[in-house]
């Protein structure tokens, strides 16, 4: 499973992996062992999790990175904080996570989603796929990321009919002959 297939929905605790769309929305699935499938509403926010960044002093992280860090450090033996943390723990965590995140503007809270987040989506994630971006260096040693996009087919655009004034359709008819 890669992050854009894996979305928050406002209002519902967890992640959801997205199943299908409908009409209103998206068919969504708990990722969890119950697995509930649902749909969402018009009223729901939904946030794909590959859209997500991470404020930091000289701009933003994407979601994919941070997760890339946490699983290293996880994989050397790190302690990952849960939800119930202490604060400290956490900000010490972020720190090797997003080593140069924005205080101000990442909160404690925030900071203990994206641990949660993690601790949900670690074993069903596939991290080959994680940040298939393509990096380019500046002349002065600097670090560019460049996402790379998929190329589809141009998107069809429908046109309606052209209406007159007062919302009626046009309607045309070929001319009778009177008295035949």
């Amino acid at each position: 499973m890669e992050l854009k297939d894996i979305v928050s929905v406002s209002g519902l605790p967890g992640l959801h992996k997205v199943i299908g769309r409908n009409k209103n929305g998206l068919i969504v699935e708990t990722i969890a062992e119950n697995g509930k499938k649902f749909a969402t509403t018009a009223h729901q926010k939904v946030s794909v999790l590959s859209d997500i960044a991470i404020f930091t002093n000289d701009g933003e992280v994407k979601l994919w990175q941070a997760i890339k860090n946490i699983k290293e450090k996880e994989d050397a033996g790190t302690e990952i904080p849960t939800s119930k943390s202490s604060d400290t723990d956490v900000k010490a965590a972020m720190s090797f996570a997003v080593p140069d995140f924005d205080a101000e503007k990442v909160y404690v809270s925030d900071m203990k989603k994206l641990f949660s987040w993690y601790q949900v989506i670690k074993n069903t994630i596939d991290y080959s796929k994680l940040g298939q971006e393509e990096e380019a260096e500046t002349a002065d040693g600097e670090t560019i990321v460049k996402a790379t996009k998929e190329k589809s087919a141009p998107k069809q655009i429908k046109t309606a009919a052209p209406r007159t004034s007062g919302g009626a359709k046009t309607k045309t008819t070929t001319p009778r002959k009177m008295g035949s």
